[in-house]
C-alpha cells in the first residue's frame, strides 16, 4: 500500500463523489488537487515513504467512511460535490499535521498517537455511533436534543436502539483507530538539516492555512450550527428581564379583571394516529372517546406540531414567536410572562426533568411561573436528591401534586407530562398494561407498538384524573390539551428529524370548557365548534390561549392566528411544520 495505491484510491473517491453528486463548478476541483500536492510534498520528511502513504490511506478511509452514512440515510444532505471535496481536503490536511506532530515526539509516541486520534476522529465516532443507533445522520437538531436530554432518557434510548450489530460496528471503529494510532507512531522522520527544517515549516504552514480554508465542511458545520442554535437559546435566557420590563409598558394587557382558572396540559410524543378518539383501531382513549358526547368537549381533527422535538416545538408554542410571523425569539413574550402581566397567578407543574445538559427556552419560560413544582429538578435525579428511579416518572404522580397548588380565583396552570416519550415501556405501571408486550410470539416491532399504545392509554387515564381534579374547582373555565409533537411509531423511527415522516407532527388537541365559560363566551365556543376540522399548528397555542383568557393588546394580538376568533386564517395551504420547512399535507 504505497504511493500508487493511495493516490489511486483518493482519485477514485473524488471521481465517485463527482459522479454521484454532479460536476464541480468554479474552483472546487482545486481542493483535492492541492491536497494531493501537499500529500506528495510530505513524503520527503519520512524515511519510510511506503509507510507514510499507507498511514495517509488509513486516515482517508476512516474519515471518508462517513460517506457511507450519507449515502444510506433517508434525508436531504448536501448534494454538491464541493461539500464533500472540501471535507476530504480538510481531513487530509488534518491528517498530515497530525502525522508530522506525532513523528516529532521523542517519547510515549504510541499513547499520544492513539489518544490524539480518538480526539480528531471523535466526530467520525459520533456520526457512526448515531447511525448505528438511529440509522440516521447526526444533524443540528439531533445535537440539540442530546444537549437537552438527561441520563435517564439517554439510557432508555441506548437500551432501545443498541444492537449487536451496532456494538460490533463501534468496536471495529475503535480497534481501527487503535491500529492506525500504533501504525502512525512507527513513522520515523528523516534527519533534519536546516533546509529540511525550513521545508517542514513551510509544509506545516501550508496545511494549517488549507485547514483553515476548508474548515467549513459537512462535519464541522454541524458543530458550528449547533453553537449558533444554542447561542440563540442562551440569548433568550439573557434577555428575559428586558422582555419583562417591556411587558409592563404594554397598554391594556391587564385590563381584564374577570375571575377564571385555565389549565393547559402539554402531552409528550403523542400522535393522534394511535388514539381511539381519532379513529385508531385500538381503544387507547376510552375517557376521551366518552367525552365526544360531552357538549363542552371540542376536539381538533387537524392539529399539527411545528417541530418534531420538544424544545423546538414548545419554544414556539409557548411564546409569541411562530412560523408565520417575523418576531425575533429574543423579543417573543412567553405565555407565562403575559399571564403574569395580566394579573394571573401562574403555575408550572412538570414531570419532565427541569435541567438537561444545557438550559433551554422551556426552562426560562417555566422559571417565570409564580409557583413551580418539578418532580425531577435536576439531571438524572429526583427532587429529593436520589438517583433517578424510573417508576417515579409516571405521570400519575402529578395528580396528587395538584392539591399542593396555592389556589386563587385567577390562574393559569401549565402541566407538562412525560406522556409517550421513549422508552414507552417505562411510561406506565405494569397494572396499566392493556396490550400484551410479553408474549414470545410477537415481533419486536409489534411489542414496540403495544408499549406505545399502553402509554397512550395511560395518558388518557391521567388526563381524566386531571380533569376530575380541576373541573369542580371554583372559577374553573377551560382545560386545553395538546402534544408537543407526535411519534413515528408505525415506522418505528421515534421523532428523529433525520428520519422524518408526517406522523411525527400529527398531534391531538382538545378543549373542555365549563358551563359558565360557555355562557359568557358563546361566540368563542361556537367558533371552536366550527373549527373542529380546521388546520392548526401548535405554535399558535400562545395566541389561542391568551384569547381564551381574555388577554388582549394591539402589541401582541395576531387575529389571523387565533383559532377561537372568526378572524382566524383557516386556509389549509398556509400551514407549515418543522419551522416552515415542510407544508402540512392536506390529505390526512
Amino acid at each position: 500500500m504505497g504511493k500508487a495505491c493511495f493516490f489511486l484510491l483518493y482519485i477514485l473517491v473524488v471521481m465517485g463523489v463527482i459522479i454521484k453528486y454532479g460536476g464541480v463548478k468554479n474552483t472546487a476541483i482545486f481542493f483535492p488537487i492541492i491536497s494531493m500536492i501537499l500529500a506528495y510534498f510530505g513524503q520527503i520528511f519520512f524515511i519510510n515513504k511506503k509507510k507514510y502513504y499507507s498511514t495517509l490511506l488509513f486516515f482517508m478511509l476512516l474519515f471518508c467512511s462517513i460517506f457511507f452514512i450519507i449515502y444510506n440515510v433517508k434525508m436531504s444532505l448536501p448534494t454538491k460535490s464541493k461539500e464533500y471535496l472540501i471535507y476530504m481536503s480538510y481531513t487530509m490536511s488534518l491528517s498530515s499535521l497530525f502525522i508530522v506532530f506525532i513523528s516529532s515526539l521523542k517519547w510515549k509516541r504510541a499513547i499520544f498517537s492513539i489518544v490524539g486520534l480518538m480526539i480528531i476522529f471523535l466526530p467520525v465516532i459520533l456520526l457512526w455511533g448515531y447511525y448505528f443507533t438511529s440509522g440516521a445522520w447526526l444533524s443540528v437538531e439531533s445535537c440539540m436534543a442530546i444537549l437537552q436530554t438527561n441520563p435517564s432518557e439517554a439510557a432508555n434510548y441506548i437500551e432501545d436502539h443498541l444492537s449487536y450489530v451496532a456494538m460490533l460496528g463501534f468496536l471495529i471503529i475503535v480497534l481501527s483507530i487503535i491500529f492506525i494510532g500504533k501504525y502512525t507512531s512507527c513513522l520515523i522522520l528523516c534527519d533534519k538539516n536546516k533546509k529540511l527544517k525550513i521545508m517542514m515549516a513551510v509544509f506545516v504552514i501550508l496545511n494549517i492555512a488549507f485547514l483553515y480554508r476548508t474548515r467549513e465542511n459537512i462535519v464541522n458545520n454541524i458543530i458550528y450550527d449547533t453553537k449558533v442554535y444554542a447561542a440563540s437559546y442562551d440569548n433568550y435566557l439573557r434577555t428575559k428581564e428586558e422582555r419583562q420590563k417591556l411587558l409592563q409598558n404594554i397598554p391594556g394587557i391587564n385590563s381584564n379583571t374577570d375571575k377564571g382558572i385555565y389549565v393547559l396540559v402539554i402531552g409528550e410524543s403523542e400522535t393522534r394516529d394511535h388514539m381511539g378518539v381519532y379513529g385508531y383501531s385500538r381503544d387507547t382513549t376510552p375517557w376521551l372517546s366518552s367525552q365526544n358526547k360531552n357538549p363542552n368537549f371540542i376536539i381538533i381533527d387537524q392539529a399539527w406540531s411545528c417541530a418534531s422535538d420538544t424544545v423546538s416545538a414548545l419554544t414556539y408554542a409557548l411564546t409569541a414567536k411562530n412560523q408565520y410571523n417575523n418576531i425575533n425569539l429574543n423579543e417573543a413574550y412567553s405565555l407565562i410572562d403575559i399571564a403574569n402581566a395580566a394579573g394571573y397567578d401562574t403555575v408550572w407543574l412538570s414531570n419532565q426533568v427541569q435541567y438537561g445538559l444545557a438550559d433551554t427556552p422551556i426552562t426560562v419560560i417555566a422559571s417565570s411561573a409564580k409557583q413551580q413544582i418539578w418532580l425531577h429538578d435536576k439531571v438524572g435525579h429526583l427532587k429529593d436528591g436520589r438517583y433517578l428511579d424510573m417508576p417515579e416518572f409516571y405521570d400519575g404522580n402529578l395528580i396528587p401534586e395538584l392539591d399542593k397548588i396555592k389556589m386563587s380565583d385567577r390562574m393559569l396552570i401549565v402541566i407538562h407530562l412525560m406522556g409517550s416519550h421513549n422508552s414507552y415501556k417505562v411510561r406506565y405501571p405494569e397494572n396499566y398494561e392493556v396490550y400484551d408486550t410479553s408474549s414470545s410470539e410477537i415481533s419486536k416491532e409489534d411489542k414496540n407498538t403495544a408499549e406505545y399504545d399502553n402509554s397512550v392509554r395511560y395518558t388518557d387515564y391521567v388526563l381524566e384524573e386531571i380533569y376530575k381534579k380541576v373541573k369542580d374547582v371554583p372559577e374553573f373555565k377551560v382545560m386545553v390539551y395538546f402534544s408537543d409533537h407526535g411519534e413515528g411509531i408505525d415506522e418505528h423511527v421515534g421523532h428523529d428529524i433525520n428520519r422524518f415522516n408526517y406522523q411525527m407532527t400529527r398531534i391531538p388537541m382538545f378543549f373542555i370548557m365549563s358551563n359558565s365559560y360557555i355562557d359568557k363566551h358563546k361566540g368563542k365556543y361556537n367558533v371552536l365548534l366550527e373549527r373542529k376540522e380546521s388546520y392548526f399548528t401548535n405554535d399558535l397555542i400562545f395566541n389561542t390561549m391568551i384569547d381564551m383568557m381574555d388577554i388582549h393588546s394591539n402589541e401582541i394580538d395576531e387575529p389571523n392566528n387565533i383559532l377561537s376568533e372568526i378572524t382566524y386564517d383557516k386556509n389549509p395551504s398556509r400551514f407549515k411544520t418543522l419551522y416552515g420547512k415542510y407544508a402540512v399535507p392536506l390529505d390526512k
